[in-house]
């Protein structure tokens, strides 16, 4: 193994969106032992760098499901935005299917519903098997707003023309409404599509996916894709998982990331990329 690419949330985070000790002590291990270890996410690289500084770790981010590739030290490497037309068309079919959605940007990821803002993320930990109180769910999600994680905005529109656009994160608990969104998303052939929890819709161009990113890192390290070990738990990391020559799906994850995985790890909650990593250490 000489690659390894985990996704963070459900995945590398625990329900406290933090990295464990144990975790974090077997990223560094397969560091030492020569491995590269990239993290893919949905996040941007600010609220994906919390985590890690915090943990101690140090490594390439694919962001915003791989419409950015950061190196180690934060360097921009590769971007894929949405042309502006296309990032309006976005806007106006979430917008005509009542769904809420944020948009994230190269400026950071913006919402314009304080209060919606922090449900999105109750209903990734609900999503992930959080176990919390929905008093301590909401703190956890209203540390975005007050980290700087996500920002308000009073117009997107005016936000879109002014900014690169990377991704769209949609949110309704409403089937069909989101499924009605999917549905004209789909399409449009320039968009991919996703979700990285049971409720949420996550839009990026075509280009910007975990796979596609990760391919492009590894053939620039040189490294064969048999040799690239891919963690994840929900539908965005499908594509780096059907990439990957090892694919490792959380014990938490969709039914559908299982039947892709060659072996299932622990979950979040029990140190799973960890166990993975050391599996291969080993």
């Amino acid at each position: 193994m000489k690659l390894i690419a985990t996704d963070m949330d459900g995945t590398l985070l625990n329900d406290e969106r933090k990295i464990s000790k144990e975790n974090a002590e077997a990223i560094k291990a397969a560091q030492q032992d020569g491995i590269h270890v990239v993290v893919a996410t949905g996040r941007d690289f600010k609220e994906a760098s919390m985590p890690l500084k915090e943990a101690g770790l140090t490594c390439p981010i694919l962001c915003v499901n791989g419409a950015e590739e950061r190196s180690a030290n934060g360097e921009l490497i590769h971007a894929v935005s949405l042309a502006k037309n296309e990032a309006l068309t976005i806007l106006d079919i979430l917008t005509a299917a009542d769904v809420y959605f944020e948009v994230y940007t190269n400026r950071g990821a913006f919402t314009d519903d304080y209060e919606k803002g922090l449900e999105i993320v109750i209903d990734v930990l609900q999503s992930a098997g959080s176990d919390d109180s929905y008093e301590k769910m909401r703190e956890i999600a209203k540390h975005r707003f007050e980290s700087g994680a996500v920002q308000l905005t009073e117009d997107y529109t005016k936000l879109i023309d002014s900014t690169a656009v990377y991704k769209f994160l949609a949110f309704s608990r409403d089937e069909t409404k989101r499924q009605a969104a999917k549905d004209d998303l789909e399409k449009k052939d320039v968009f991919s599509v996703s979700a990285s929890a049971s409720d949420n819709l996550e839009i990026t161009h075509w280009q910007a996916q975990k796979g596609i990113a990760l391919r492009r890192l590894a053939e620039r390290l040189g490294i064969n894709s048999d040799d690239v070990m891919a963690i994840g738990d929900n539908l965005n990391d499908v594509s780096m998982l059907k990439y990957a020559g090892t694919a490792v799906a959380m014990e938490n994850g969709e039914a559908e990331v299982k039947q892709l995985a060659d072996f299932v790890t622990a979950s979040n909650e029990d140190n799973g990329v960890a166990k993975a990593i050391n599996k291969w250490l080993k």
